[in-house]
């Protein structure tokens, strides 16, 4: 048991959080106190951003409370705020060098000069999700410590992400040894609260036995995890995962669901999302398949143009067949269709003779409008409108709009829908009343035990896991 006042009288200090366990109440609870001057509060995600923001917002706590950021975006507002110190000079207009960005900051914190600033500017920090910060992040909240008082939160189970030449920060190697333990959250809130306490029990358990290296039975918590096993039919495993998902929204039809795909193989979650109705999938904030797509139309027009468009629809939308639709246009423009023209292909006919970046959007609207198509990938649709939006009204390029919009998005962080598909990187720090796990244990990208247990701790209330076996992992 960790209380509010246990965190508020301590130097320097960590407290283990295992998932649902209570960590962002007990963040919320100390924040929420009268303080004189803003509690910092950093975690690793935007999508952890947007969770904290919407718990302090349920817990009423005054913005004027806290600063909430994560700790790249803290880091862009330091090189901005201090460039000599830092020794390094961030041009807003191009998209951030964050590995360096960290590294300059971390220099800074180091050094001791700003510790003057950051004691006149915060009266504490705390930060979330410490279990997945690297070495650079790790530099920069150790470096802050020394100015003020600091607590980290985090769990050890939960270290999925990973940052190529800027490793994670070793749980005990340094963020233990930096901030000594100040205790462990052990009881499971978010299942006890959503009449679940049983799931929370075993979860718990499930946790102790990964962490110690040994397997867990699906099959040992009857009525709140299902296992459902995978045959050889891809086609028939697709089917069967969408049908125990529009059971769910048929018994739950007001009641939030996240289906976690492949980490590696984006296409696989977008295939599910096309084939599941009302389901949105979540995509990277850096949105990459969108910034090619920017890139590509920048300096189109005309039928180059309409040819971006229609592949970019194709990728985000159901029922898209760009061969018909240029063999349609071609059709009517040489006056050989035999049925009038659709509002789509007029859209089409308009961008293909000439037309720039607002024919485009008109095209793409006219293509959402049309009630034979679905979009499945809301966010990416958006930002590309957005990002061609951009390019007419500052005449600067896609390939430029794009990359402040982007920037922007990863700021703000993202709202998840009611149905939503990603992958465990991108919906952790994130909770539904249900969860569909469509391939935990794939020959070329089997579940470790930390990305098992982040995804099987989303869930509040039931979890239906497909695998090939049981025993996981």
């Amino acid at each position: 048991m960790v209380t509010v006042l246990d965190v508020l009288q301590t130097r320097r200090g960590h407290v283990e959080a295992p998932a649902g366990c209570g960590k962002t109440e007990l963040i919320a609870g100390c924040v929420a106190g009268a303080v004189s001057k803003p509690t910092l509060v950093l975690t690793h995600t935007t999508a952890g951003v947007a969770a904290l923001r919407l718990r302090l917002q349920r817990a009423n706590v005054h913005t004027a409370n806290y600063r909430l950021n994560t700790i790249a975006g803290w880091a862009i507002g330091m090189v901005s705020m201090f460039p000599e110190r830092a020794s390094y000079l961030h041009d807003p207009r191009l998209p951030p060098n964050y590995p360096a960005i960290q590294a300059a900051v971390g220099r800074l914190c180091q050094s001791g000069h700003i510790d003057r600033e950051l004691r006149a500017t915060y009266g504490r920090l705390l930060v979330d999700e410490y279990q997945d910060c690297s070495l650079s992040q790790h530099t920069i909240v150790s470096g802050i410590a020394n100015a003020i008082p600091t607590v980290v939160f985090g769990d050890p189970m939960q270290a999925i992400f990973g940052f190529g030449n800027d490793p994670l920060a070793g749980w005990h190697a340094q963020a233990a040894a930096t901030f000594p333990r100040i205790g462990l959250l052990a009881t499971p809130w978010r299942w006890n609260n959503a009449g679940a306490p049983e799931l929370g029990n075993w979860l718990v358990a499930a946790r102790n036995r990964l962490a110690s290296g040994n397997s867990i039975d699906l099959r040992t918590c009857p009525n709140r995890i299902f296992w459902h096993p995978i045959g050889a039919d891809p086609g028939a495993l697709i089917a069967e995962q969408v049908r125990i998902q529009y059971d769910i929204a048929r018994q739950f039809p007001n009641e939030s669901v996240l289906i976690i795909g492949d980490s590696i193989q984006a296409q696989s979650r977008h295939d599910y999302a096309s084939r599941a109705q009302g389901v949105s999938v979540v995509e990277p904030v850096d949105f990459p398949d969108v910034v090619g797509v920017a890139a590509q139309m920048t300096g189109q027009a005309g039928p180059d143009l309409l040819q971006s468009c229609t592949r970019f629809l194709a990728t985000v939308m159901v029922n898209v067949y760009g061969d018909q639709i240029h063999a349609r246009v071609q059709t009517i423009q040489n006056n050989r269709n035999r049925t009038p023209p659709t509002p789509q292909e007029l859209a089409a006919i308009t961008l293909a003779n000439g037309g720039g970046y607002r024919e485009a959007i008109a095209f793409l609207r006219s293509m959402e409008a049309d009630r034979e198509r679905r979009i499945y990938r809301h966010s990416a649709f958006n930002i590309l409108i957005d990002c061609l939006s951009a390019a007419i009204s500052s005449a600067k390029t896609p390939s430029e709009t794009i990359a402040v919009l982007r920037e922007q998005r990863r700021q703000a962080g993202r709202t998840v829908p009611m149905k939503a598909v990603g992958s465990t990187l991108l919906l952790k720090g994130l909770e539904a009343n249900h969860v569909i796990i469509l391939d935990a244990d794939h020959a070329r990208n089997p579940m470790t035990k930390e990305h098992l247990y982040v995804a099987l701790s989303r869930g509040a209330r039931t979890i239906r896991v497909f695998s090939r076996s049981p025993i996981l992992p």
